[in-house]
């Protein structure tokens, strides 16, 4: 076992935390299953499982805020924020290997692997009365640990596949892989996922009870990751141009599933889709392939830690709420000004009063107002005037949202540890994925058809659908931009359309001063391979010379 293995898990030899089959945040630790910590019954086999997925709820803020979202043209942080803040350092590409989040980021996808593996191994030496239910356990947590080889791959590159249970002598010894050669591993396990697991209506639990909707992965799941990972073999650094027809059959398994399922996974109304978004996890899993799943008691970093005065919870849901009686300004991470441009100009509904507001008073907080300075940039040829501070509250359920979704929630009463689940696989995702394929095949009027039945849904304007395909790619790059806002997806989809120097470059001269870079703003940091980020620095001394660090960050 990994008792001491400091190379490539960190915690490895940790307990798994386990949970309920709602929620994944309590219960025993793996070792406490059985005496000699093997399992014997398949309950514990299902506790197991469940503990793995309660692995991904630590990951989440690294993996999806700061080494996406952060990164992205989504946002602009401050770049001279008081103090050495993560998000600037990530935002402006000023990063080094010895940054914690990189370390927790990698040390956090390992541990959810080293757990699913073990899972793995211990569950063969129980006997399941019902083969189906072992299949599905299988399934789930191939699925697991091939989505977490997959971020990995995306995120840092050249990682280890960790496929089994290691010894220290063999975690000593474990190379690194190519990032193509891990994603092969990543899909190797999906297709298994996916062949293991049964659709939503036949997924259950250790005692036979329907467990359908509770946000854990079935084969649809498995199927829609899949499709995302052979997009990004598509696309930038991969250019896997085979994994188009790949990526196009599992992208029409997942839309053919909604259709003739009665549109499963679509909100018909914005009124719909806003709930997704708000304190009710079920509503999120009725219009979410996957999510994350937040509870009433652990609630989201964007959660609130005193009433309703709209404190923020820990650093990250600071960078997105107001603080302070006194007035002081939260910390400084705003909408893009390309982004407030996108949605005001077109009055979407899904901008200003849910995605960002443009002052505390608009979140009826009595705290002191600031002023949301306008900049005159370049964008897509055109020279804009527009607000440049903007509060992102895409994932903020503050009263006057609730009221106008109809949603009912008391911060006094239910406290303000919001229950919103982080959504990683949605239908729009995947239609707009399909809408691109469309395009490079010509059919134009198809590929808008998706993006307008999105638009529609938002209150804005269809697109032409006789347009040229140069127009038509343009329209859903920026529809992905718009509907997927703050999802963890813009960054990736910079770096697969091979453009994440270009768009961060005009981004950082957005802000420009007197026609020069602000202050704490390089553009020369912007070279190849940071796309990826450093592999860690505990990783590359554990043993000297095993690891290579990635290009661009020696």
């Amino acid at each position: 076992m990994l008792k001491n293995f400091k190379h490539i898990v960190m915690m490895a030899g940790a307990i798994v935390i386990c949970a309920s089959c709602t929620d994944y945040l309590t219960s025993a630790p793996v070792g406490s299953l059985s005496p000699d910590g093997f399992y014997n019954s398949e309950a514990h086999v299902e506790q197991g499982v469940l503990g793995v997925y309660s692995k991904i709820r630590g990951i989440e803020d690294n993996q999806y805020m700061i080494f996406s979202n952060d990164r992205s043209d989504d946002k602009f942080v401050n770049p001279t924020i008081n103090g050495v803040r993560t998000c600037s350092e990530v935002a402006f590409l000023r990063i080094n290997s010895t940054v914690g989040e990189i370390s927790s980021l990698w040390s956090g996808w390992y541990s959810l692997i080293y757990n699913a593996n073990s899972v793995l191994e211990n569950m063969e030496g129980v006997e399941f009365k019902d083969e189906s239910l072992k299949n599905q356990y299988k399934g789930e947590l191939y699925f697991l640990r091939g989505w977490a080889h997959m971020e990995l791959a995306r995120t840092f590159g050249n990682v280890p596949i960790v496929d089994h249970v290691l010894s220290v002598n063999e975690a000593k010894e474990l190379e690194q892989s190519a990032p193509a050669a891990v994603m092969a591993a990543a899909i190797a396990d999906l297709k298994l996922a996916e062949s293991l697991l049964p659709e939503e209506s036949g997924m259950k639990d250790s005692g036979g009870a329907k467990i359908g909707g509770q946000g854990r992965a079935d084969k649809i799941v498995a199927e829609a990751m899949l499709a995302r990972a052979y997009m990004t073999l598509k696309g930038f650094p991969f250019n896997d141009a085979s994994a188009k027809a790949d990526a196009k059959t599992y992208l029409e398994k997942v839309l053919n599933y909604s259709k003739n399922n009665g549109d499963k996974y679509w909100a018909p109304t914005f009124k719909e889709w806003g709930k997704q978004y708000m304190t009710d996890p079920s509503t999120a899993n009725k219009y979410q392939i996957f999510s994350i799943q937040h509870t009433k008691t652990a609630g989201t970093p964007f959660s609130t830690d005193s009433g309703t005065e709209l404190h923020g919870a820990d650093d990250e849901g600071r960078e997105y709420l107001p603080y302070g009686k006194g007035g002081s300004l939260m910390s400084e991470a705003w909408l893009d000004v390309s982004m407030y441009y996108e949605y005001s100009r077109t009055g979407d509904k899904r901008g200003e009063g849910f995605a960002y507001l443009n002052g505390y008073k608009a979140f009826g907080s009595t705290t002191s107002d600031y002023v949301n300075p306008k900049i005159t940039f370049k964008y897509n040829g055109e020279t804009i005037t527009d607000y440049s501070q903007s509060i992102i509250t895409k994932w903020i359920p503050y009263p006057k949202k609730r009221e106008a979704f109809g949603v009912v929630w008391d911060d006094v009463a239910d406290g303000t540890a919001w229950p919103v689940n982080f959504p990683i696989l949605r239908l729009e995702d995947m239609q707009l994925y399909y809408a691109e394929l469309l395009v490079e095949d010509n059919k134009i009027a198809d590929a808008m058809g998706y993006v307008n039945k999105i638009r529609t849904r938002a209150g804005i304007e269809a697109v032409p659908t006789n347009c040229s395909a140069a127009d038509a790619l343009a329209y859903v790059k920026r529809e992905r931009r718009l509907e997927l806002f703050m999802e963890g997806v813009r960054w990736f989809d910079q770096v697969r359309y091979g453009e994440w120097k270009e768009l961060t470059l005009a981004k950082y001269s957005r802000h420009d001063v007197d026609g020069k870079p602000g202050l704490g703003i390089a553009p020369e940091n912007v070279i190849d391979g940071r796309h990826f980020i450093p592999i860690p620095f505990t990783q590359m001394s554990a043993v000297p010379g095993l690891y290579t660090q990635n290009e661009g960050w020696h």
